[in-house]
């Protein structure tokens, strides 16, 4: 009898330890399932924010180029408006003096033509002869700027013009 009751004993603690460990082990499995799919389910999430980061990114990045092409492209243009315009003076001073000579030729004809006029087309004639002296100014204006051009400028004064332009004032 004292081994059956040792053996029962043994059975109960057997089956005890078997049932509380069995629900033991359930709850963890259960909770270590539940961690797991919580951790693809992150993962998933992660895969997809970084995705669209990268989106943007890559958009940023896209806009930002374009941006640095048109700036370059600008940049590209005015410096050969520039080289063209330091390269040719002579020539665009000999075609802006032609273009002179040919406006003071003008006004010496409307002048002669004016002081030979009456009423209506000498009041016609004075606005154009003021039209055309205005031109003549201009002309002569953009000469001398012409004739400038081919005066060596100080490298600081270059500068402060640069700095002047870039600034916007």
């Amino acid at each position: 009898m004292k081994n059956l009751t040792l053996l029962l004993v043994l059975v109960s603690g057997l089956l005890a330890g078997y049932l509380v460990g069995d629900y033991r082990g359930r709850h963890a499995r259960e909770a270590l399932q539940q961690a797991i799919e919580t951790g693809k389910t992150l993962d998933i999430e992660r895969q997809t924010a970084l995705a669209q980061l990268k989106r943007e990114l890559d958009g940023i990045s896209a806009s930002h180029q374009q941006e640095l092409e048109a700036i370059r492209h600008r940049s590209a243009t005015r410096e050969a408006a520039w080289l063209r315009a330091r390269s040719q003076p002579g020539e665009q001073a000999k075609r802006l003096e032609a273009q002179l000579a040919a406006a003071d030729a003008r006004l010496g004809t409307l002048v002669a033509r004016r002081n030979t006029a009456t009423g209506n087309e000498q009041v016609s004639l004075d606005q154009q002869i003021m039209r055309l002296r205005q031109e003549r100014d201009d002309l002569r204006s953009e000469i001398e700027g012409h004739a400038c051009l081919q005066t060596r400028l100080p490298h600081a004064v270059a500068e402060a013009l640069n700095e002047t332009g870039a600034n916007g004032g």
